[in-house]
């Protein structure tokens, strides 16, 4: 494999568990409301049930951060739509984690992937 040059990738975001939920709900979905994906997740099994100001507070962090387009509906209600495609954002953080971590050396990531679970954590003494 060919080392990725640095300038050309773009940086990543890594976000969080909540915040990629909300995501992997609109990629699936399409454009959604706060009150759509805040029903849709707090009807997941094994999580605990959120606030709709929470979601919007997630949503709009995600439009901040370039990730979501966010619209005003005739509702007074807002429209979030994906401004990055799921495969083009994966992507994206995987050539990251892979120049970030494993400095482009493709032995050294699947040394690593091949490794015992047990052996891949670092060990503390």
């Amino acid at each position: 494999m060919d080392p990725i040059e640095p300038s050309l990738i773009k940086p990543v975001e890594q976000i969080g568990p909540l915040q990629l939920r909300v995501m992997h709900y609109i990629w699936k979905n399409g454009p959604s409301t706060v009150q759509t994906v805040m029903t849709a997740l707090n009807a997941e099994q094994a999580t605990r049930s959120l606030a709709y100001t929470t979601f919007l507070t997630v949503m709009r962090n995600l439009a901040r951060r370039n990730l979501l387009e966010q619209k005003k509906t005739a509702q007074r209600s807002h429209m979030f739509s994906p401004a990055v495609g799921e495969d083009e954002y994966k992507g994206a953080f995987i050539k990251q984690v892979f120049r970030d971590y494993f400095s482009n050396d493709l032995e050294s990531l699947l040394k690593y992937l091949k490794a015992p679970a047990d052996t891949a954590a670092p060990h503390h003494v």
